[in-house]
């Protein structure tokens, strides 16, 4: 049960209510390359999506997991064939794409989350690894999947007609999705089953030893971490991405770079994690673009480089992540000046 003191509202939603208004005000501020930037923005919001899974899977019971593009592909995969091969109309294909996805993460998660560290790692690795094939390259599975081809003809969602009379509403409905996730965060973490988590994060046998039931919470996150996931591949089939989707999207590097947003960010918060998101789909494209006017057609070994580079400068100089490094520096710098 969330509980919550009436005294710190101002303080758990003030950072909602401020990142709330920079969402309505950002369309006002993108007005030299809007469509271009509006369609950047609406591509990172389902990455903090994802993200803020994976935020609360490793930096609050500390698993680490390298699959996370499997259950990307998942939700994108299974709303897609389900409103394509069955039929189903997508108020009921998205819904359980989720929960299929939740499922099948659950099924997944109860062996493997037994594994710890790099054991994990890999083993999760060899899941994101594992749908890709399965997906891009079974001949048992090709009728459904599509293969290589991938899937046509993915009904966009209309919401009523909005999005034909309104381009924005598709930016401004994947964003409110993400202030809505944040809100549900906070008050999970200040709730007893935050603590909980902090706990295993801090000491598994400790945790278990005080009462707390560590396999079935490590499962449970696991779950929320991949539906979270899968409503982002979602939105990505069905908002970004209409009318085709392939499976060039859930390759392996794609979860890691999902870790090196949390990583970049901090896995203290909500708040580092779509950060991370948001500086390294920003850098992602702004690579990109540099190789382009230097005529270099694959920037991906820059790209891959250049991550390295940050990741290392992380861990070294802010192992905790880049939002909370920053917000210590100006703490330390506000009490010297408040000192002087």
């Amino acid at each position: 049960m969330i509980r919550i003191k009436p005294k710190t509202y101002l303080q758990l939603y003030r950072p909602h209510f401020f990142f709330l208004v920079a969402v309505l005000l950002i369309p006002l501020v993108c007005r030299g390359r809007f469509g271009y930037l509006i369609n950047l923005l609406s591509l990172t919001g389902i990455y903090c999506i994802i993200v803020t899974g994976l935020t609360l899977l490793m930096g609050f019971t500390g698993q680490i997991s390298l699959g996370h593009a499997a259950f990307y592909g998942m939700g994108a995969y299974f709303s897609a064939i389900l409103s394509t091969r069955l039929g189903f109309p997508l108020i009921l294909s998205i819904p359980g794409a989720i929960l299929l996805t939740g499922l099948l993460a659950y099924v997944i998660g109860r062996p493997l989350l037994k594994l710890h560290e790099i054991y994990l790692a890999l083993a999760t690795l060899c899941v994101g690894v594992g749908f890709y094939e399965l997906v891009s390259k079974s001949q048992t599975l090709r009728p459904i999947t599509g293969g290589a081809g991938g899937l046509f003809d993915i009904p966009a969602l209309g919401l009523f007609g909005l999005v034909d009379r309104f381009p924005l509403s598709r930016f401004y409905l994947i964003w409110f999705i993400i202030v809505i996730i944040a809100v549900w965060f906070t008050n999970l973490l200040e709730s007893d089953v935050g603590r909980s988590l902090r706990a295993i994060h801090t000491d598994e046998r400790a945790a278990e030893a005080c009462g707390i039931p560590v396999n079935s919470l490590k499962v449970r996150v696991f779950m929320l971490s991949a539906m979270l996931g899968a409503l982002g591949g979602c939105l990505y089939a069905h908002i970004y991405s209409p009318s085709y989707l392939g499976p060039e999207e859930f390759e392996m590097m794609f979860s890691v770079h999902l870790v090196l947003m949390v990583v970049l960010g901090g896995m203290g918060s909500v708040w580092g994690g779509i950060a991370g998101a948001v500086l390294l789909a920003v850098l992602h494209e702004g690579l990109f673009l540099i190789g382009e006017k230097l005529g270099i057609h694959n920037s991906s070994m820059i790209e891959q480089a250049v991550f390295g580079a940050i990741l290392v400068f992380i861990m070294i100089f802010s192992p905790r992540g880049l939002v909370p490094g920053l917000a210590g520096t100006f703490r330390k710098v506000f009490r010297r000046k408040k000192a002087a």
